[in-house]
């Protein structure tokens, strides 16, 4: 890590906070089954970090407006570590359940801090200093479930969660780098934020993270881990399908982010949603190699969406509320993951899986539609699309 620059510390803090947490993505399902869960109660948990996350994610994105990014990012990071040791010392899913609120309030503390202290690194390419955070936050995403598979198929649950640890610790020792870093003014920070007024196209970009991550949570945290083993799949090729679908999330976030910030957010927005509904679709089919590349689909899809919705909230507002429409945004996002799988796993008692795919897939067309009439006659120049 010698000579690391203040951006490669940040992707590097930010590969290691998201790949602690998605280590445990192919086995939180099955270890509350485990711990007496039904599918339903499962669903909850696995997606309930975001609970807590889309609850205070917004706050404390003001917060690190008001008092740092850096000294957010920190505090999250040291949660990340602490969190995996409640995980295996949960004697039954209710206090597994608590354990996810609190890792989620570790991503609420890392994720708004982080996204704005790229863009503050970079302010005149918000697109892709976005897409950059993005794709390495992603990359964690990706590699965590196969590792988490890995190390779970050969020495068990609760060794993978001492692991989620030791990855966060690689991430608070890059921290170190960023140490020094100049913050932004605070001294107007509430005041700009009174001066905030809800408009058509802030609540599309809100909304857009959502959708996004609405339909790729229910495939990659909930029914590729307990869908796909009812056919003989083991858990380390469901780490692996959930790595592919993360992977093709990350591989996609910089060029997304670059097309945006070229021809428009609402464009890349619209065509993430749709190729998300269709890879979604693609799990109806029995054929492995289908659901393979529907779990690609289905993260391309995401990937896209995703950037552009972050960086069109931080084209309207000021640069000194970034950390709050980070926060915003986020908080979005996190409330897809939370309620994708909660409201699916019902579904899934209710009705099994095929009608959880269908549901997901018209929900995200219909959200599409809804975001591109949110955000019609829309035009970069009215927001100085330029703004630093």
């Amino acid at each position: 890590m010698v000579g690391m620059s203040k951006q490669t510390a940040l992707y590097v803090s930010g590969f290691c906070a998201y790949a602690s947490s998605s280590i445990v993505f192919p086995i939180i399902a099955p270890y509350a089954i485990f711990l007496g869960a039904s599918e339903t109660e499962a669903g909850i948990i696995a997606g309930g970090f975001a609970l807590t996350t889309s609850l205070t994610m917004m706050p404390l994105g003001l917060m690190a407006d008001r008092y740092g990014r850096f000294r957010m990012i920190v505090i999250g990071m040291l949660i990340f570590i602490l969190t995996p040791f409640f995980y295996a010392s949960a004697a039954n899913f209710t206090e597994l359940f608590l354990a996810r609120l609190l890792h989620g309030l570790a991503m609420a503390l890392f994720v708004p801090a982080s996204n704005a202290l790229a863009i503050d690194l970079s302010p005149e390419r918000r697109g892709e200093a976005l897409g950059w955070i993005a794709t390495f936050t992603m990359l964690g995403y990706s590699f965590g479930p196969i590792m988490g598979g890995f190390v779970a198929s050969t020495y068990g649950f609760v060794p993978t969660f001492y692991f989620c640890s030791l990855v966060a610790l690689v991430g608070l020792i890059s921290l170190f780098f960023l140490k020094g870093m100049d913050e932004v003014k605070r001294s107007a920070i509430f005041g700009e934020f009174k001066k905030l007024k809800p408009e058509r196209n802030a609540i599309g970009a809100v909304a857009t993270p959502f959708f996004a991550t609405f339909g790729s949570a229910i495939i990659g945290i909930f029914a590729i881990p307990l869908y796909l083993p009812k056919f003989g799949v083991d858990v380390t090729m469901v780490g692996t399908l959930t790595t592919a679908l993360f992977l093709a999330s990350a591989i996609v976030r910089v060029p997304a982010g670059k097309f945006s910030d070229r021809i428009g957010r609402k464009p890349v927005i619209l065509l993430g949603l749709g190729l998300e509904a269709i890879g979604v679709l693609g799990f109806l089919s029995s054929n492995f190699l289908l659901i393979v590349l529907a779990s690609i689909v289905t993260g391309i899809g995401m990937g896209m969406a995703n950037p552009a919705g972050f960086a069109l909230l931080s084209d309207i507002v000021s640069p000194k509320m970034r950390g709050f429409a980070m926060g915003a945004s986020s908080t979005s996002l996190q409330l897809g993951v939370f309620m994708g799988p909660a409201v699916m796993g019902f579904v899934a008692d209710a009705y099994d899986y095929p009608a959880v795919f269908i549901l997901t897939a018209g929900i995200t067309i219909a959200s599409a539609l809804s975001i591109s009439l949110l955000t019609s006659g829309f035009s970069e120049e009215e927001i100085n699309h330029g703004q630093t």
